[in-house]
């Protein structure tokens, strides 16, 4: 028998690494190439990744910046690992450290 707390997890769960949090949160959806913003909302997230639905799907590109707050602190690098409509799902990228 496997672990209780693994065997309560679904396989897209601990594919994805961990149990996604209903969230409905307003962000904005910036454009790596040009700066556009984008509104949309964030359905749920996990450590790894959300779920968003963006009002203007077609204008987001493969990565972009997910904008969580007015300002430049709270951002997460975003890769499209699924899309559905205006809904998708985004893996957060981590940042490569800068160079010498």
């Amino acid at each position: 028998m496997g672990h209780p707390a693994i065997a309560k997890q679904s396989i897209s769960e601990r594919r994805r690494g961990g149990r996604r949090q209903d969230l409905r949160y307003s962000a904005r959806i910036e454009n790596l190439a040009d700066g556009v913003e984008t509104a949309c909302t964030i359905l749920d997230v996990s450590q790894t990744g959300a779920r968003l639905i963006a009002r203007d799907p077609d204008q987001i590109g493969e990565e972009f910046l997910l904008r969580l707050a007015v300002g430049r602190q709270a951002q997460r690098h975003c890769e499209v690992v699924w899309r559905d409509g205006a809904t998708m799902g985004v893996r957060f990228l981590v940042a490569p450290e800068p160079g010498p």
